[in-house]
């Protein structure tokens, strides 16, 4: 049976059909207010009420909006209104209403509703199953007044993770609004306490306020009521302030209450229900295989199904035999394989998109949206992410993804933060060669790469054609010669010949992939003044310019760079001015965060550049240490990342 996302309910309208009522719903207590935000061409709401309602199993978020539909764009906004529903999720529609020239007119029946899915990228690890309800009215006019009444109903199963831990946001009103009256309530109607906690709320000059949580008892409300109220304006480079309202838990006693639920799942005996696969990890010859194998076959032959909310986590053995299941079905499936071969692991919460915010807000299991696997071998952590299916290698050898903040379902474990970490081997090592002869270049450019970036390359080399792939190739080093100094991008196939990429080998167990480009160049050389100049520098690689740019008071910089090795070689058949300074100059640069090293070796008729930029990752700063970060990135940037020749004539 298809479900409905949108429901007419008229029959629990608080509109009254006396002309009495609906004027003291339309009245203007304050003229010289509302003239005022008219003038301003802000959105006025003569009314505003959102009372959400909490009970065990279910969540409702009654809004009832009185609206003068002052200007054309509120009337296109009203015209298609549209409402975000879950798919455990129903959007009732109790009112839809104009009042004209003092006269009440019904839409209620007068509309079109529209669902729709939303778009997923392809490589998405995360499915949304959420649709977009769309309500498109007819016959709205200027200086109408609009009355709309919704209520989004949430109805939760007895096993939803969110009838124990209840969480919802509250943001403050944007300053594009401006309200006669305005009422926030939440209602508390559970057997638990819940807690409201307030984020970036400010004193008067802008700092940031500690302010004390508020409990809010069983059948307690927490308000918020303003009269003649304008939203604030947000303030560039600061996140606006914020209400958390969650179960009042802490994060030792969250992680006791799901550990005892999850160690019931861990404790099953693999042989009984996957002896196929026991049958295959056993005919493998060392460990490493084993681990690359069972986590191969978790990510790519288990088929990610959306996040559920159940308390408990589906089974390992429904996992095997389905063949499907969320993060959580998953990395329950993984760690008993892991069990079974005797590696310690434990199933970890996190929340890759909301990472740096995860201290910031208060303790609840809803934080998080996915559970990945932290496994130990040789006394080092690596973090597994089921999801994923283009991961390839040895456990030492997979993509590590970034992230600082975690949930170990342990119990009575709190917050966890990794420390910033540094590539033991180069992610990328790349050899670039120019030689040039009678003003053609024949390029070649050999890369190794491995972990995450070689994975991007296979599946870059899956789904691109090789034009597209070369095309690619050709621009960066079209970008890294200067080219674009002597010709348009558009012009590159006019002056590119010969263009080549194969991959040369693929080690699937390393993860590594070698790969080779070729090229012949016509006219290499910049030419200013009659003198002629042979380039290469590497800007992605090694210039991390956004840093200077952020200036984000609340949100600290991400640092996620790879760790490269590169050598550059440049020759002609013409002698070259071996002394100039961006052919010859050299630095050896170590801060805290960015180890820095350029040697050059110079020659008659060539140059050669060898560069290493081993930087940190998985980092977030500010302050003084961002400061420190952008110094080292302009030492870099001050010829420090390539090199160039100059050609005697």
């Amino acid at each position: 049976m298809t479900k409905e996302y949108c429901i007419l309910q008229p029959e629990l309208s608080s509109l009254k059909k006396n002309q009495e009522d609906i004027s003291s719903w339309l009245t203007i207590q304050d003229k010289d207010f509302y003239d005022a935000q008219i003038a301003q061409e802000k959105g006025y709401y003569i009314r505003y009420e959102d009372v959400e309602t909490v009970k065990p199993n279910s969540h409702s978020s009654f809004i009832s909006r009185v609206i003068t539909l002052s200007n054309p764009d509120l009337i296109n906004l009203i015209e298609n209104a549209q409402f975000d529903v879950g798919e455990d999720e129903v959007l009732y529609i109790h009112t839809l209403t104009v009042v004209r020239d003092g006269q009440l007119i019904d839409k209620i029946n007068d509309i079109d509703i529209n669902v729709l899915n939303y778009m997923c990228d392809e490589n998405q690890t995360e499915v949304n199953t959420d649709k977009l309800v769309v309500v498109q009215i007819s016959d709205l006019q200027l200086n109408d007044i609009f009355i709309i009444e919704t209520t989004v109903e949430r109805k939760y199963e007895e096993s939803n993770i969110r009838n124990k831990y209840f969480r919802w946001m509250y943001t403050m009103p944007d300053s594009y609004w401006a309200y006669g009256k305005y009422r926030y309530e939440l209602k508390n109607e559970t057997e638990q306490n819940l807690s409201a906690n307030f984020q970036y709320f400010r004193d008067e000059v802008g700092r940031i306020l500690e302010k004390d949580k508020v409990i809010i008892e069983k059948n307690q409300s927490y308000i918020i009521e303003e009269d003649y109220y304008v939203g604030d304006e947000p303030k560039e480079f600061e996140i606006g302030p914020f209400i958390d309202f969650m179960t009042e838990k802490t994060y030792p006693e969250i992680t006791k209450e799901i550990s005892d639920v999850y160690q019931t799942f861990y404790q099953v005996n693999l042989v009984s229900f996957a002896e196929d696969l026991v049958t295959e990890l056993n005919m493998l010859s060392s460990l490493d295989h084993k681990i690359k194998y069972a986590i191969d076959f978790v990510q790519k032959e288990v088929f990610n199904e959306p996040e559920t909310n159940n308390f408990e986590p589906q089974s390992a053995e429904i996992t095997y035999k389905t063949k499907c299941g969320d993060s959580r079905a998953k990395t329950v499936l993984l760690k008993v394989i892991l069990d079974y071969l005797g590696i310690e692991s434990q199933l970890v919460f996190v929340n890759f998109g909301q990472d740096l915010f995860i201290p910031v807000y208060g303790p609840s299991p809803s934080t998080f949206k996915q559970a990945i696997l932290k496994a130990t071998l040789d006394n080092q952590d690596y973090f597994i992410d089921v999801t994923m299916s283009h991961d390839e290698g040895f456990l030492a050898n997979r993509d590590q993804k970034s992230f600082i903040y975690y949930l170990e379902i342990k119990a009575g474990i709190d917050i966890q933060k990794r420390q910033p970490l540094e590539n033991k081997i180069f992610s990328v090592e790349e050899i670039f060669s120019c030689d040039v002869k009678e003003n053609v270049a024949q390029i070649t450019l050999e890369k190794k790469l491995r972990g995450g970036i070689a994975n991007k390359a296979r599946a870059m080399f899956e789904s691109w054609s090789d034009e597209n792939i070369i095309n690619n190739y050709n621009f960066a080093i079209y970008a890294c010669m200067f080219l674009y100094e002597n010709y348009e991008q558009d012009k590159i196939d006019e002056y590119f010949s010969n263009t080549s990429i194969q991959i040369v080998e693929d080690n699937k167990e390393l993860n590594e992939l070698s790969l080779v480009y070729k090229a012949t160049i016509l006219n290499p050389y910049e030419i200013i003044d009659g003198k002629r100049y042979l380039h290469y520098w590497d800007w992605n690689n090694f210039i991390d310019d956004e840093a200077a740019e952020h200036f984000h008071k609340d949100i600290p910089y991400w640092v996620d760079r790879n760790s490269i090795k590169t050598e550059i070689h440049l020759t002609t058949d013409m002698p070259i001015d071996q002394y100039k300074q961006v052919t010859r100059q050299e630095c050896d640069i170590k801060s805290k965060y960015v180890n820095y090293c350029v040697t050059k070796q110079v020659k008659e008729y060539g140059a050669s550049c060898y560069i290493e930029n081993i930087p940190y990752y998985n980092l977030a700063i500010s302050g003084k240490d961002l400061e420190d970060y952008i110094k080292v990135n302009k030492q870099i940037h001050d010829d420090n990342w390539g090199i160039s020749i100059d050609i005697l004539e």
